[in-house]
């Protein structure tokens, strides 16, 4: 194997890192001048070109974070200060989990990922691959009305309360290929699998020759972290299928352990309180939009 193929991406995950520590960066800047910040400004606190400054400040104007306002100012747009302490606030995620990506590519060598529950969809927060290794096509960022479709959609819906869950099942359940379940019955009974088996798979539900198998994230109180993937062909998934379920239920165990493990020294009330994606697994998920 091509040793430059391995070290591509964990340099595009570096350089993705670095992107959201500046973002966050100035974030921040915003937040402690309200009056506003000019792009010279930004540079020289974040020790980067201006024209980086000036493309970090779009970015966050065109996400609807800041707004452009005349004379060269930037400012934040309200209620952000509280959106960033909600999520700057010390949680689980901070203590690991994201890591164990990385953890279930080395052990597996199969694309993986992390998702979170956040604001009714389930975001993909953490990918890992390598060249050669393909990505799901049609998979971005989120998954909403594919959740059925997807083993880590799966993962989420196995924990909705009925009510929701039913919800989600009444917005339909879209066929994205001949493999697709689109019967409320029989996903029910898939759910359930899901929730009996600790894991949860698709083999071609979302498209051709793709599977996934992806396990659910638990602390030691048993709320819901994340869900942890990978995906890999029809050929692998059929032969390996079982030692490859057991690793991402294996890591994904140890991704829990992590996060709940108490600090050296500090008492049990000392733990960081859960970031806001943490939820019970008895608790009412937000459906899957």
């Amino acid at each position: 194997m091509n040793s430059g193929s391995v070290r591509a991406p964990v340099a595009a995950s570096t350089r993705s890192l670095s992107t959201a520590r500046s973002v966050l960066r100035v974030l921040s800047l915003l937040i402690e001048d309200p009056s506003g910040v000019r792009a010279d400004e930004v540079a020289q606190a974040l020790g980067k070109s201006v024209s980086t400054a000036y493309y970090l400040l779009t970015s966050l104007c065109e996400e609807g974070f800041a707004v452009h306002e005349s004379k060269g100012l930037y400012r934040p747009v309200p209620g952000l200060e509280g959106l960033i302490a909600a999520a700057s606030q010390p949680g689980v995620l901070h203590a690991g989990v994201e890591a164990t990506v990385d953890e279930l590519f080395l052990r597996t060598r199969k694309r993986s990922y992390l998702g979170v529950v956040r604001a009714g969809r389930i975001e993909i927060v953490a990918f890992h691959g390598r060249q050669g290794v393909p990505r799901m096509p049609g998979l971005g960022s989120e998954i909403r009305d594919s959740a059925h479709a997807l083993a880590m959609g799966k993962v989420v819906l196995s924990l909705l309360a009925p009510g929701a869950l039913d919800r989600y099942i009444e917005r339909g359940l879209k066929a994205f290929t001949t493999r697709t379940i689109t019967s409320a019955d029989v996903l029910a009974a898939e759910l359930a699998r899901v929730r009996d088996d600790g894991y949860a798979v698709d083999r071609e539900e979302f498209d051709e020759n793709f599977c996934c198998i992806a396990a659910p994230v638990f602390d030691d109180g048993g709320r819901f972290l994340a869900a942890l993937g990978l995906s890999t062909t029809v050929h692998v998934f059929d032969t390996e299928r079982d030692t490859l379920a057991a690793t991402v239920v294996a890591v994904a165990g140890h991704a829990g352990a992590a996060a709940s493990r108490t600090p050296a020294g500090a008492s049990h009330s000392d733990r960081p309180t859960p970031a806001p994606v943490a939820v019970s697994a008895r608790e009412r998920l937000e459906p899957v939009a």
